[in-house]
């Protein structure tokens, strides 16, 4: 069971009160810690329980079972892949940011806050193709000798934003991009649809009711991350 990978899409945790993988980077032009980078959402998050080490107040020690949902982020230019394993089975939304769930915090970075204290359809925020800007964390190897960087990235969350106008190509030139006048048209549309929301999360929602294209979703999502989008609508 401890392997068992299922859905993130559907799945329901509760709000907190207050191994090895294959390596898909081999042979790919390395990533640093120093550079910024767009990192784009390749695949809805899969589901996997952990078993997380704990200790209690009289010093005995333990294993936990959490639920992290594992993302994978691509960077266009080099085709890396950056994991991230956020944990989904408990949010906290505590106001000191260092209790504060990381899947939280992260959403709240790029743009896109999580409602206050109830537990969100995943399938709202995690959108295959979401592009924002962050660095990396290098994952190493110990050895005799010291650290070597062992080809596996994860994403520096307190460093992500949301992607803007003026951050220029991503590189990626592997999927046909709407041009300026069909991306413009497809927002166009997309806000005559959400017209009265009040924020992104109820605009949201409503093109998903509406069960629109995707690539007039993606338009919309895409101008919202970017700043681009003005509430109420």
């Amino acid at each position: 069971m401890a392997d068992e990978q299922r859905p993130l899409m559907g799945y329901k945790g509760k709000v907190q009160e207050p191994g090895e993988f294959t390596n898909p980077n081999e042979g790919k032009p390395p990533l640093n810690e120093n550079d910024e980078y767009i990192l784009r959402l390749v695949a809805f998050p899969k589901v996997k329980t952990f078993k997380q080490p704990k200790e209690k107040k009289d010093g005995t020690k333990y294993f936990e079972d959490v639920d992290k949902a594992i993302c994978e982020f691509e960077e266009p230019g080099t085709k890396n892949i950056v994991t991230a394993f956020f944990r989904v089975d408990k949010l906290n939304f505590s106001d000191d940011d260092s209790f504060r769930s990381a899947v939280i915090r992260f959403f709240a970075k790029i743009g896109h806050t999580l409602p206050e204290n109830v537990y969100p359809e995943w399938e709202n925020f995690f959108v295959v193709g979401m592009r924002f800007r962050a660095r990396v964390v290098v994952g190493v190897d110990k050895t005799p000798t010291g650290k070597i960087p062992n080809g596996h990235y994860y994403l520096d969350i307190p460093t992500c934003r949301r992607l803007l106008s003026t951050d220029g190509s991503d590189g990626d030139t592997s999927v046909a991009k709407p041009k300026p006048d069909e991306t413009a048209n497809l927002l166009a549309n997309a806000l005559l649809l959400v017209k009265g929301c009040k924020d992104n999360r109820e605009a949201i929602i409503k093109l998903q009711d509406l069960k629109v294209p995707k690539d007039l979703f993606m338009a919309f999502f895409q101008a919202d991350l970017d700043g681009k989008v003005n509430y109420p609508i």
